[in-house]
């Protein structure tokens, strides 16, 4: 066993916390036994091969891997691991998403991996972690300290039918990510051109509306340059003229493609609880939606006809540098689990290049090992968002990341259907987010957020 220097001192903090008490026991502890809730059961298989792979390794020679399916509920979403934990039922390691990590972290949730680190590699965290994408490590920083190892990786994008803006008359060379990134005066004639209606003024199709899909305040934002937070200041800033920008956007597409023929165009050809294969895209009914690289599988499955595109996100202006943000897993370690070399070998195998070589074409996304992704360890028709990771971000790293997220989501919806406008709902999300993040007196995101990701070359 190693130090727990800073774990155990965490201990009573996190108890307070939580009001954990006395938790339930798990039974006795092996060395030789690593507990891992990982993917859903309907990616079982892509976990039984890299597990596989580990054990096939001196390392993972006589290592059981205890494998349960229970993944992460996603973003916004701590309830499962607070019972986990709680309840003393928590696995040894977890294929959590990354985004919950700060969250999970700043109230006693997950366990620091620096120490374990230390003594099993030998060398410094920072030169350790460097073997990642920058941006991936700083979503799993919480308070100048890592809290696990990042996995798998995405980018967003617009997708697009060829065949149906070539038939409404669109010129596709503006989408063409070789030859030209659009921007949203561009994108909006485009929208233009394929919508339609019929004779009661429903539509018939659409062209593009900004939120739809991955069209989140984030996946603007991170293009206008709205901040959620100043290290500068040590303050929430979403009353700035640049998050005013962001809903100003979506209340100015409203007021053309008004939300509540939109939403009647969706509940007619993507119903809430359809089956995958029932989309407005597959039915050739929407021009352009904001995805990213996991789309690509269920394009593949049930439509694989379709001649469906990716192209980048939409700019301000021509020659405006490009912009996106990824999310993806990470590999934690719950708050009591048992610290073992055991369980770091496996989980270093995973995260590190070996397992992400295995897994990562499985799943269709994007390395975030930065050998894996020069040596293309992953799906090529992913090929255009991997161009896109170096500059690429993750949503910011903070103690409210999920308070933040679902602000932003409601105010989106508000100022769509027209309930809220931008002014009242930048001052209404600045009011929601700012007390929560001042119980956090001085907090401070990596020094190394927002900045470029550096991807060696093949």
């Amino acid at each position: 066993m190693i130090s727990r220097r800073h774990f155990l001192g965490a201990a009573s903090a996190s108890t307070a916390a939580l009001g954990l008490g006395a938790c339930a026991s798990r039974g006795p502890a092996s060395d030789d036994v690593v507990r891992y809730w990982g993917l859903g059961a309907a990616d079982a298989h892509m976990d039984a091969e890299v597990i596989s792979a580990f054990q096939a390794t001196e390392a993972g020679s006589g290592i059981e891997i205890d494998v349960n399916q229970v993944p992460s509920n996603g973003a916004a979403d701590m309830s499962q691991i607070i019972t986990a934990v709680r309840g003393g039922t928590a696995p040894d390691l977890w294929y959590m998403d990354r985004f919950n990590a700060v969250q999970n972290a700043s109230v006693g949730l997950l366990e620091p991996i620096e120490d374990i680190i230390e003594e099993f590699e030998g060398v410094s965290v920072e030169e350790f972690s460097a073997q990642w994408l920058r941006f991936a490590v700083d979503e799993l920083t919480y308070d100048g300290e890592l809290y696990g190892l990042p996995v798998n990786t995405d980018a967003r994008g617009l997708m697009y039918n060829e065949d149906l803006l070539r038939e409404a008359g669109v010129d596709l060379s503006l989408l063409d990510p070789q030859q030209h990134v659009l921007t949203w005066d561009e994108l909006r004639e485009i929208a233009r051109t394929v919508t339609s209606v019929d004779e009661r003024g429903n539509y018939e199709t659409l062209g593009f509306v900004p939120w739809d899909g991955e069209g989140w305040p984030y996946t603007w934002g991170f293009g206008l340059d709205a901040q959620l937070y100043s290290n500068e200041s040590a303050s929430v800033t979403l009353d700035s003229p640049e998050w005013l920008a962001v809903f100003d956007l979506y209340a100015d597409w409203a007021e053309e493609f008004p939300y509540p023929n939109v939403d009647a165009f969706f509940a007619t050809y993507q119903p809430p609880n359809a089956p995958p294969t029932q989309t407005a895209m597959f039915s050739e009914r929407l021009g352009i939606t904001t995805t990213g690289p996991f789309s690509i599988r269920g394009n593949e499955r049930y439509a694989p006809d379709l001649n469906l595109k990716f192209t980048w996100l939409p700019v301000s202006a021509e020659g405006d540098e490009t912009y996106t943000w990824s999310g993806g897993a990470s590999l934690v370690v719950p708050k009591g689990a048992n610290i073992t070399r055991n369980l770091w070998e496996f989980m270093k195998f995973y995260a590190g290049y070996e397992g992400q070589k295995i897994l990562i074409p499985l799943l269709g996304d994007l390395p975030t090992h930065l050998q894996a992704i020069s040596d293309g360890h992953y799906n090529p028709k992913a090929e255009l968002f991997r161009q896109m990771l170096p500059t690429s971000t993750s949503r910011p790293p903070l103690p409210v990341g999920s308070l933040a997220w679902n602000t932003l989501t409601r105010a989106r919806s508000s100022v769509t259907i027209g309930s809220q406008t931008p002014t009242e709902t930048v001052e209404s999300t600045q009011q929601s987010v700012a007390p929560k993040m001042a119980l956090f007196e001085g907090y401070q995101m990596p020094e190394t957020y927002g900045r470029r990701s550096e991807i060696p070359e093949d």
